[in-house]
């Protein structure tokens, strides 16, 4: 009854605006539907008779479109950019403000949960030190900087030793160093097969595994003689040149690496990166990196998930703090990316500022 009475409606209203004979008031309304489709999609031909034929758009405005899309979607991840980057400095003031958080929880009584892990074995060799270092040779300076970084701990010459292994020839002979010529292995990048040489030539039951751009904290020996209980293996916080989070207390998933809160529990799907990692001796009795895995296939993960899948727990060190020295790494969000070089960035670019993803962590 409500549809045949606004029909009549209708109907009345466009006879008085527009006269025709009785019974054309549908006919009329077609038509003015037609005119109003006509307006709303002038690209299609005239007068509705071929409403599916479009009018044929040339190649610039094509293109101009294109670039638009283009430009809307860098302006999106910037956006996007942005935000990650909110997140990274909310890491950083955590890092900053670590020391008297801590210092405020031990008032309390309470600790950190994921210095819960504990040993299991006892160590076969005499307490103390030995840093195995692994260097291709193209980095002597910053080699340099982290041998100079162990030496101002607050350790004797008889709780510490330094080993060297990869291409070693401008420290080999230099005293107090301990070297091994690996030039094939460090040539093909078989990272896990260098470190073994080092953990089984090692003196000491803790095993400091390091890349030669890395730089130990001043007071990292004291927080570590510091941790209560003990531990079969261990890392601690790695901040980049910027004081952002490095790969330190991190899950990897489907092959991404991602931050965790230094708050949260140890689990699984964790590994310890193979630039920094604490190991007693007792864990290299039965276990081993892959000596055969070359450069980004993930030689530190498949060990990670040998000692994790034997029943081995990672402990976390907070204050046991290193530094990445490679100005090229930072973090973004809640992963950790290299910065590409200028020459790179200016490559088919719209945009002024180069957009960053998160990079991939590759395994065989």
């Amino acid at each position: 009854m409500f549809g045949q009475d606004l029909r009549r409606r209708i109907g009345s209203l466009l006879s008085k605006a527009f006269p025709m004979p009785e019974g054309r008031e549908l006919e009329a309304l077609r038509n003015e539907m037609e005119l109003l489709k006509a307006g709303l999609h002038p690209s299609r031909g005239n007068g509705g008779d071929n409403p599916e034929q479009h009018t044929p758009r040339t190649a610039a405005s094509e293109a101009h479109d294109h670039r638009e899309m283009r430009v809307l979607r860098q302006e999106i991840e910037i956006l996007r950019n942005e935000m990650l980057e909110n997140i990274a400095a909310l890491n950083r003031l955590e890092i900053l403000t670590l020391g008297q958080r801590i210092q405020l929880l031990n008032d309390f009584g309470k600790e950190l949960p994921p210095t819960v892990a504990g040993r299991t074995r006892t160590s076969i060799k005499p307490r103390g030190y030995s840093f195995g270092i692994i260097t291709n040779g193209q980095r002597n300076e910053k080699l340099v900087r982290l041998i100079e970084s162990i030496r101002r701990q607050n350790l004797t010459n008889d709780v510490y030793e330094i080993l060297i292994a990869g291409c070693v020839d401008e420290f080999s002979g230099r005293d107090g160093l301990r070297t091994f010529s690996l030039t094939e292995a460090a040539e093909q990048g078989r990272l896990g097969a260098m470190r073994n040489v080092l953990a089984k030539a090692a003196t000491f039951n803790k095993f400091v595994c390091l890349d030669d751009d890395f730089l130990l904290h001043s007071g990292w020996s004291n927080a570590v003689e510091a941790v209560k209980g003990d531990f079969d293996l261990a890392t601690g916080i790695i901040v980049n040149p910027d004081l952002s989070r490095y790969c330190d207390w991190v899950n990897i998933i489907e092959n991404y690496t991602f931050l965790r809160s230094y708050s949260e529990t140890f689990a699984k799907c964790q590994y310890v990166t193979g630039g920094y990692g604490i190991y007693k001796d007792h864990l290299f009795v039965d276990h081993s990196w892959n000596d055969d895995l070359g450069f980004y296939q993930g030689e530190d993960v498949s060990f990670s998930r040998k000692l994790f899948e034997a029943g081995y727990e990672l402990k976390f060190i907070p204050e046991a703090i290193v530094m990445h020295d490679d100005e090229r790494y930072r973090q973004k969000g809640y992963g950790v990316i290299r910065l590409k070089s200028a020459e790179e960035c200016m490559d088919d670019c719209l945009l002024s500022l180069k957009l960053e993803q998160l990079c991939p962590r590759t395994l065989s």
